[in-house]
């Protein structure tokens, strides 16, 4: 499964897979909210006009809109969704959300997805085989709607495994649109805040589907969509004699109750028959397309792992009901298996490393796939020889990777990174370049000139220094143009950095924001860039550094050859901000820092 996310309005409506709008402070958290609270009539509209011309014969259904409907509504509020009556249908329009859910009819799926439904599109995501493309709803929009593109971000981090959706919360509510929708958003933006905010507050997936009038039907994932909003025709009954066949016995305790009374039809079956029948239809239809599904990751599976072995046939019974409990049944207790082989990622022709039994926080996703195909899955890293850029490097190798490491001396203070990226690089077999700035100006900057102090204070006022004078004026523009440069012309698509906005010393350089825009620019400035699209990954971006440290230690990183030290010599100095910050971190993570000994 590839994880991407939309740039253009154009790119998500030609998406064939599952596609995800994520609409966090409207319309996504406000259909969670309504669905949540039991609704089961859910419809979206992306066109006023058409709205009011439905809502004049559908009376019954009350309005949710930001935008200018004759209808008497209410504001698109997730806080008023959840406060709603659950018998009563509902209908939900708005700026740029709905725009976005009715307007993706080439994709095979259609999900919402926010933070208050995170963990749930989550798991529902990585049962998926198809590859996902998160759409931020401000494309449809207002483009400083920062929340989407956060939670965007987030959700593509956390399933290919790095970092968490709490820092793309925590980085919001330091934001502009934070304060600024707090103060001129509508009257109920503090508790809309809250619960859109409020991580898995709203566990509800829900899916759209297209009618055939032209608005969308808003239901839960993997339930049918309501087949009288769809435009279809409600289920006929069938013949007696082509009822399912039920096992022996009264069904009462496998078959759903209803308290409908029994009234009869034209056709002089009741209409309580006939529902029950058409429930059960959907659950056998249901089941079927989840037993293929299984039989074939199953298949995948044993031929990838295991030899083929003759077994014995289970029995296979003909009774659909049967077929239906026992999916629902628990599982049996699996016999015991022989111990597998470990996991093994070749790095370099004579250098192995094994991928831990807890593959969480290091397993990640297939990157994107370009218009001609997959891939090629060639990376120029961005290597210090520093504890963060070395991590990079074995995540990349450790992820399928060919790697060509690219380090530049800027004429800092000391070559012991320098020497440490060689060495690093040398082990496992890595093709490294090493390029060389002379810039007269930078001699401003600490981290150059042997003149100036190098910061030291308390490692918990380090975020509160602001910009500190190891800032090197561009560095990291430097660094991403350069490698830019060097993927055109050695044919690589992948450019992948070690950037952390969590523990660092407040580098503007080094933020999410800044890392946005310089992936933007590499797609409009370079030849790969406008013809196949150049992927810039930052997978430590929003990781503590005792989260990097726990990803090194697993990647099985050789701790004692990279080096962080700001100061140079022959032991790290123990009091510039990096190397506090690193001791923080393998404090924090309960590792031995092996460069100490």
């Amino acid at each position: 499964m590839n994880i991407l996310v939309a740039k253009t309005i154009a790119e998500a409506e030609q998406w064939a897979d599952i596609a995800v709008v994520v609409d966090v402070l409207r319309a996504g958290t406000t259909a969670c909210a309504l669905l949540h609270r039991g609704k089961k009539e859910v419809l979206v509209f992306d066109d006023a006009s058409r709205a009011d011309t439905f809502l004049q014969t559908h009376s019954q259904f009350e309005v949710y809109s930001d935008v200018a409907v004759k209808a008497a509504h209410k504001d698109d509020s997730p806080y008023l969704a959840s406060r709603s009556e659950a018998r009563t249908p509902a209908l939900l329009i708005s700026h740029s959300g709905t725009k976005a859910m009715l307007r993706l009819q080439h994709a095979s799926m259609v999900l919402l997805g926010a933070f208050c439904n995170f963990d749930a599109v989550s798991s529902v995501l990585r049962s998926q085989k198809k590859d996902v493309l998160l759409i931020p709803a401000a494309l449809y929009g207002v483009s400083d709607d920062v929340e989407d593109g956060l939670c965007v971000s987030a959700f593509k981090d956390y399933l290919q495994g790095v970092g968490r959706p709490q820092n793309a919360i925590a980085e919001f509510h330091n934001t502009i649109r934070f304060v600024e929708f707090k103060k001129q958003g509508p009257k109920t933006a503090d508790k809309d805040a809250k619960l859109a905010f409020q991580l898995n507050s709203l566990p509800v997936v829900p899916q759209i589907s297209y009618s055939k009038e032209g608005y969308g039907v808003c239901h839960l994932f993997g339930q049918p969509a309501p087949f009288q909003w769809m435009g279809l025709p409600a289920p006929q009954a069938e013949p007696a004699d082509r009822m399912p066949q039920m096992p022996e016995g009264d069904g009462t305790a496998s078959m759903p109750q209803t308290d409908v009374p029994e009234q009869t039809t034209a056709t002089g079956k009741s209409a309580a028959s006939t529902r029950i029948k058409s429930l059960f239809n959907d659950i056998l239809k249901v089941v079927k397309e989840e037993k293929q599904e299984l039989e074939q990751e199953a298949s995948s599976l044993l031929n990838k792992q295991q030899p083929k072995t003759s077994a014995a046939a289970e029995p296979q019974s003909d009774d659909l009901l049967d077929k239906v409990l026992k999916k629902s049944a628990p599982a049996e207790e699996p016999e015991a298996e022989e111990p597998k082989e470990e996991k093994r990622i070749s790095l370099s022709p004579d250098k192995v490393v094994s991928l831990p039994d807890d593959k969480e926080d290091v397993t990640f996703s297939e990157p994107l796939a370009s218009a001609g195909g997959k891939r090629k899955k060639k990376a120029i890293v961005l290597f210090s020889g520093g504890l963060d850029s070395t991590t990079c490097l074995y995540w990349a190798l450790a992820h399928g990777y060919t790697c060509e490491a690219l380090t530049v001396s800027y004429g800092q203070r000391h070559d012991r990174e320098v020497l440490a990226a060689q060495m690093i690089a040398r082990n496992l077999g890595v093709k490294h370049h090493l390029i060389t700035l002379n810039l007269p100006w930078l001699d401003c900057c600490s981290l150059v000139n042997k003149n100036k102090d190098l910061p030291d204070v308390a490692v918990e006022d380090i975020p509160n220094e602001g910009i500190p004078s190891t800032y090197v004026p561009g560095r990291n523009l430097m660094f991403l143009s350069i490698a830019g440069s060097l993927l055109d012309a050695v044919g690589a698509d992948t450019i992948i950095a070690g950037p952390n906005a969590v523990d660092f010393s407040g580098y503007p350089d080094c933020t999410p924001a800044f890392f946005k825009a310089a992936a933007a620019a590499l797609n409009r400035g370079t030849k790969t860039g406008v013809t196949e699209g150049i992927e810039v990954l930052a997978p430590l971006m929003r990781l503590s550094k005792a989260e990097i440290v726990k990803l090194g230690a697993k990647l099985k990183v050789p701790f004692e050859l990279t080096w962080s030290c700001y100061a140079g010599g022959k032991k790290p100095c123990g009091h510039c901000d990096s190397c506090k910050l690193r001791a923080k971190g393998f404090a924090e993570a309960g590792v031995h820092d092996t460069s100490l000994d």
